[in-house]
């Protein structure tokens, strides 16, 4: 029989940031989702150097279920650096990764489970907002971010997505052999180009405390995935500096023709003024833009691992 239909096992990864009060709430509905899928699972938590009682938390969890293990890093390296750890140590024929905050449902887990059993690979997610929710800003920011990653990248980054996703023992491990530093899981998951699958969830509301994922947070998400997929900005200082010069050469005919012509009017301090400023603004903006992606260069020659893990229980480490 495939490994996909005898009692195969189920890895969950969620990576928390002090979420002491949803944790406890996360085992027990993902153990009832999963009581009759006919699967077996762990749920490994990627403790992101949370400050609060996190750590104790799903320590004690860890000491009343087997089922439960956890990976804690030794200060937060960010939300991709534990997706990435938990996905290092999943040992499931299929590994799905969701938040800990239970806006992404665990009732869902089976459906994405027979979805998987169905064929697919990659099992991704469909954010809905429940009825009558209105559009948060976060929401609103992170559709401009798809639609603007679909006109930047070749990548077809999933509109909506989120990182609940199923992903089977392939992709996993193709996704593992991947060493670059700088980790855009909506971007990698897509570009390893498995069969997929999209289903629809309901979000959920926070179950307990508060969004830990800033507007910064979402800013160097959002760079981290159109910096690691596409080089269109780049391309895009060649085309300012063509525009710029262009508008150069005709701004110097039309002053050479208003002498000529004698429609010259005032010193002209204004304009220069205007002119240095532009140019400048210009030119700083495509430095800027030129030293974000030396600057990745830069982290990913020195080879340093994306994480440093403190402790773990129940883990194999490699």
């Amino acid at each position: 029989m495939s490994r996909r239909s005898e009692n195969p096992l189920v890895s969950i990864v969620v990576p928390v940031l002090d979420e002491e009060g949803c944790v406890g709430e996360l085992v027990r509905r993902v153990r009832d989702a999963l009581a009759g899928a006919d699967v077996r699972f762990e749920l490994i938590f990627v403790d992101d150097g949370s400050r609060d009682g996190t750590a104790e938390k799903i320590a004690a969890l860890r000491r009343a279920d087997p089922a439960v293990k956890w990976i804690r890093f030794t200060r937060s390296f960010g939300h991709q650096a534990a997706l990435s750890a938990g996905l290092r140590h999943a040992r499931g024929d299929a590994v799905v990764t969701m938040d800990g905050d239970l806006q992404h449902p665990p009732e869902a887990l089976p459906t994405l489970i027979e979805a998987w059993r169905g064929g697919a690979d990659v099992v991704n997610t469909l954010r809905r907002l429940p009825g009558g929710a209105r559009l948060e800003w976060k929401e609103a920011l992170g559709r401009a971010f798809y639609r603007l990653m679909g006109l930047f990248s070749a990548v077809p980054v999933v509109p909506t997505s989120a990182e609940f996703r199923l992903l089977d023992r392939r992709a996993v491990d193709a996704l593992n052999a991947l060493e670059e530093h700088f980790v855009f899981t909506r971007g990698l998951v897509p570009w390893l180009g498995f069969p997929e699958t999209r289903i629809e969830y309901e979000l959920g509301e926070r179950f307990a405390g508060e969004s830990k994922y800033d507007l910064w947070r979402m800013l160097r998400l959002a760079a981290d995935g159109i910096v690691s997929f596409s080089t269109l900005p780049l391309r895009a200082i060649a085309l300012v500096g063509l525009a710029s010069v262009l508008f150069a050469v005709a701004f110097g005919v039309f002053t050479l023709v208003a002498h000529v012509t004698g429609h010259v009017e005032g010193s002209g301090w204004t304009t220069l003024v205007v002119l240095i400023l532009l140019f400048g603004g210009v030119q700083l903006l495509c430095l800027g833009l030129l030293a974000e992606y030396v600057g990745r260069i830069y982290e990913e020659v020195k080879r340093r691992p994306r994480y440093v893990i403190e402790a773990a229980d129940g883990i194999e480490r490699s």
